[in-house]
């Protein structure tokens, strides 16, 4: 592994920040009647319009664990899996679901090396700002193209 990679992971393991803390209980009950809203930055909410521009809702979170967008696609009826080479963020997104009945899948992978997943598998691949942290974002931008659906993959507009 990657010495940088190896740093990365071990810091999210320890580190508690707003992209750590799972989302509470009555934060759940909040979003469920709400539109989907997820940050991709600070300060920056994904636009509405583009979730329901999708055709499906089978969804890729790359580096996004720590229980909070993944309950927050699960809430409004997405198909969850949620990649995340930090084992802690990985927990917290189990913890979430189970305690609110949710359906989330996590797989603890590296975006630097190829997905274990199929060609075309989702119909939208979400990554927040996480992408500054690894050093050669070729994999990463490669493998998160070659993941969605075809049809998916045209549905927005820049």
């Amino acid at each position: 592994m990657d010495e940088y990679i190896r740093i990365n992971q071990e810091r999210w393991n320890r580190v508690k920040n707003d992209y750590t803390e799972p989302l509470t209980h009555d934060e759940i009950e909040e979003i469920k009647n709400q539109p989907i809203r997820v940050g991709l930055t600070v300060g920056r909410s994904v636009p509405e319009a583009w979730f329901e521009r999708a055709k499906g809702k089978k969804i890729l979170g790359l580096a996004c664990g720590g229980g909070q967008q993944g309950p927050v696609f699960a809430l409004h009826g997405y198909d969850v899996t949620i990649m995340d080479f930090s084992t802690s963020q990985l927990e917290k997104d189990h913890m979430v679901a189970k305690r609110e009945n949710l359906n989330i899948k996590t797989i603890q992978g590296d975006m630097t090396k190829p997905f274990p997943f199929a060609d075309e598998t989702f119909d939208i691949v979400f990554n927040p700002v996480s992408n500054v942290y690894i050093e050669d974002l070729e994999n990463m931008y490669k493998e998160a193209s070659r993941v969605p659906k075809k049809e998916a993959s045209s549905w927005w507009d820049l």
